[in-house]
């Protein structure tokens, strides 16, 4: 076991349940037919099988207070104040770790977004190691001795943040669910906005839910099928780890046709995919047109239908289709 994977299941130990969300089920129908010839289930992890969020969280200004106090906790534990304030004396060592971190988290996203990477995602121990060489320049050296060296350290800080950040645990069922699943023959995968904490505290909840049933991650699901954002530097809802999951699938001899994800975000999860076919036998979310009408009380209707047709004409919608990057097609069958 890794320094931070004990370090890990140290705070889970001691800290079993978290933090608590109360959580009031109900039935919501279907309207989708049965699935039939399903051989893969894809899950996301935050939101979907980690219960994570914190009612806190739904104002910016009580989110910035919880993240605060978190940063507070995280001071103490690792005995940083003195060296924040020598960074900033005029302002509070929670306000100092606050800037350092996110001003770290936009430079580290704006190096990659000059990668062309849409949709980047920082490593956060990354994040968390400068803030260790910026405390050490200045003589810190009242860290735990046995968390390792630099860099697990930096992962252990980052692991105490997020532990203590955020709610914990998997939502009711979900050991129950995967175990049934596998008992299927289902293949089980992940893809996921994630961090190096991601795999350790899923097979920690798993572990404790399921009763010591599952042991590790890997019992689930398949490695094969795991893609987790911080490997990538890509996070959803870029198409990258979905490509990736396709490939996969094409070494398995299984169609996207033939797998399931399951997910709990319209843009990261969903909307990626292609719209379901209907009556007129093709895809539809690439066929959007902007209605163009005539008002009632126009002095020139006659004239407003002429100038509305031509504008229609290839002649005069093709450089407007050229110019909106073909965010818009024409409503004219004819073109």
């Amino acid at each position: 076991m890794s320094i931070v994977a004990e370090f890990a299941s140290e705070l889970h130990k001691a800290y079993p349940n978290g933090q608590s969300r109360i959580l009031r089920p109900f039935s919501f129908p279907s309207s989708e037919e049965k699935l039939y010839d399903v051989r893969v289930l894809i899950f996301d992890v935050y939101g979907t099988l980690f219960n994570y969020w914190k009612p806190d969280f739904i104002r910016e200004s009580s989110r910035k207070q919880v993240l605060l106090e978190t940063f507070r906790k995280t001071i103490s534990y690792f005995k940083m104040e003195p060296y924040l304030l020598e960074m900033d004396p005029c302002a509070s060592a929670e306000n100092t770790l606050w800037d350092l971190y996110h001003g770290l988290i936009a430079i580290k996203q704006n190096l990659l977004k000059e990668k062309e990477i849409e949709f980047p995602e920082v490593r956060i121990e990354e994040v968390w190691n400068a803030i260790l060489l910026m405390l050490k320049r200045r003589g810190y050296d009242q860290a735990p001795k046995d968390l390792g060296p630099e860099t697990q350290l930096a992962q252990c800080m980052a692991y105490y943040y997020n532990f203590n950040a955020f709610n914990r645990g998997l939502y009711p069922g979900v050991s129950d669910a995967l175990l049934a699943l596998k008992k299927q023959n289902m293949r089980l995968g992940i893809v996921s906005n994630a961090q190096f904490y991601t795999p350790i505290d899923l097979t920690l909840f798993l572990r404790d839910q399921s009763g010591d049933a599952i042991d590790d991650l890997g019992e689930i699901f398949d490695p094969d099928l795991v893609f987790f954002s911080f490997e990538y530097a890509v996070a959803k809802p870029s198409r990258v780890l979905f490509r990736k999951l396709f490939d996969a699938l094409y070494e398995y001899q299984v169609l996207p046709s033939q797998t399931v994800f399951v997910g709990n975000d319209l843009a990261a999860d969903i909307q990626h995919a292609s719209f379901p076919v209907g009556p007129v036998g093709v895809p539809t979310e690439s066929h959007l047109f902007f209605n163009q009408m005539i008002m009632k009380y126009t002095k020139y209707p006659l004239a407003a239908k002429e100038f509305l047709r031509f504008m229609m004409e290839k002649e005069q919608f093709e450089p407007w289709l050229t110019g909106a990057s073909a965010y818009i097609a024409t409503p004219l069958a004819g073109y």
